[in-house]
């Protein structure tokens, strides 16, 4: 049976908290999950430390974005599954509509116009910020020999085939490899969960409805614009642990092409300038792929992404706790996503800011902000604008 709960909040009361949660909400996955914490544990103390903490760890070992999924665990403890599509709404709308502005100044001749000079700072905001991740998830992530094999490993692999099929087939590797080192005589063995629920109705619904969605993903790929829309994100969503800046190389394999590298590139700069989920990076690449129908395909990018998310965060609220005890398994896993996301900075994030000695100079700046001082998205937003535009009105770039 799912998790009981007790209702202490009205949906459109956790609605309300969420939205103003997602205006302020800047600097990732990890600042967003540390906000929940002082809100609701220290502040209001809706919850213990041990329950929150224990919802963490449940999202952090199923696929999806992990600060998303911590706010609708949250929403369904206080309201129930009422409470937790209203936290994801609130938590994602702001975000969400400035994804889906930037994406219609680039359709309306933004990266054309005497503005473009936005688009190079967005780029090279990007380069500071991916650089980050990986240097503080290498150091988290790949803490001895064999992760950090595994982790150079996935570089050379899809930095050689960048391809979904590559970065699907290399975490169903490290997924099988993680589970053979780990070995059956742990706890948290199949039988061992299947023994303890008194209803797996729910739960196997729910990955049958995931499934299905893989499925359907894979088949209907190409058949039209529409479905490339749905399809890229779901699977990206639906394949990526962690969520953060962890979903780049998915979507990158996905939308690149039919879109430019630049395009791409400038909307994951953007999405750092913005509170909330980044995720919400789909409202721009559906508006963007599909520029005919921009608000509507943003509308579909973002339910595609968010989607299998949600699914298995329901499966993991009606597991439990026990789920916990596979975080063991997914050690090689995290070694293939920061390969990953290595290949990425590299190809096409570092390749498409820096192309001139004033590019060059700007990256530089932004390194010694975000990894050498270790200050926040949002202050190398500013940072890197200022200094764009500078370089623009001496025209260097």
């Amino acid at each position: 049976m799912c998790e009981q709960v007790v209702l202490s909040m009205s949906p459109f009361a956790v609605f309300r908290q969420f939205l103003w949660l997602g205006f302020i909400s800047f600097g990732g996955p990890v600042a967003h999950i540390g906000i929940f914490r002082l809100q609701f544990v220290e502040k209001e103390q809706r919850l213990s430390d041990r329950d929150y903490a224990s919802l963490v760890a449940v999202s952090q070992i199923i696929p999806g974005p992990a600060s998303s999924q911590v706010g609708m665990g949250l929403g369904y403890r206080f309201a129930g599954w009422g409470g937790a599509f209203a936290a994801w709404l609130g938590f994602t709308l702001p975000s969400a509509v400035l994804m889906l502005c930037a994406a219609l100044w680039i359709l309306n001749g933004g990266v054309a116009s005497d503005s473009a000079w936005v688009i190079t700072a967005m780029k090279l905001v990007a380069v500071g910020i991916v650089t980050q991740a990986v240097i503080g998830m290498w150091k988290q992530l790949c803490t001895d020999r064999e992760t950090k094999i595994v982790a150079l490993i996935a570089v050379v692999a899809f930095y050689s085939m960048p391809t979904a099929i590559m970065q699907v087939g290399l975490i169903l590797a490290a997924l099988i490899g993680g589970y053979i080192r780990v070995g059956q005589g742990s706890s948290g063995t199949l039988e061992t969960i299947i023994s303890r629920q008194l209803n797996l109705s729910a739960p196997l619904l729910g990955i049958a409805l995931w499934g299905i969605g893989i499925v359907c993903a894979v088949t209907l790929a190409d058949s039209s614009i529409w479905s490339k829309v749905f399809t890229g994100h779901y699977t990206s969503g639906a394949l990526v642990f962690g969520g953060g800046h962890v979903v780049l190389p998915l979507l990158e394999a996905e939308f690149v092409p039919p879109l430019e590298t630049s395009t791409f590139v400038a909307g994951y700069g953007f999405a750092q300038a913005m509170p909330g989920p980044l995720f919400t990076i789909a409202s721009y690449l559906g508006a963007v792929t599909n520029p005919q129908f921009p608000m509507l395909a943003a509308l579909i990018g973002i339910i595609a992404i968010f989607l299998p998310g949600a699914i298995l965060l329901a499966v993991a609220l009606c597991f439990g706790s026990v789920l916990e005890k596979w975080k063991e398994r997914f050690i090689y896993v995290n070694s293939v996503v920061v390969g990953l996301l290595f290949a990425v900075l590299i190809n096409p994030v570092f390749t498409e800011a820096v192309h001139s000695e004033a590019t060059a100079a700007l990256a530089i700046l932004g390194l010694l902000v975000s990894v050498g001082l270790k200050r926040s998205p949002l202050e190398l937003v500013i940072v890197m604008t200022g200094a764009a535009y500078i370089c623009h009105l001496l025209e260097w770039i």
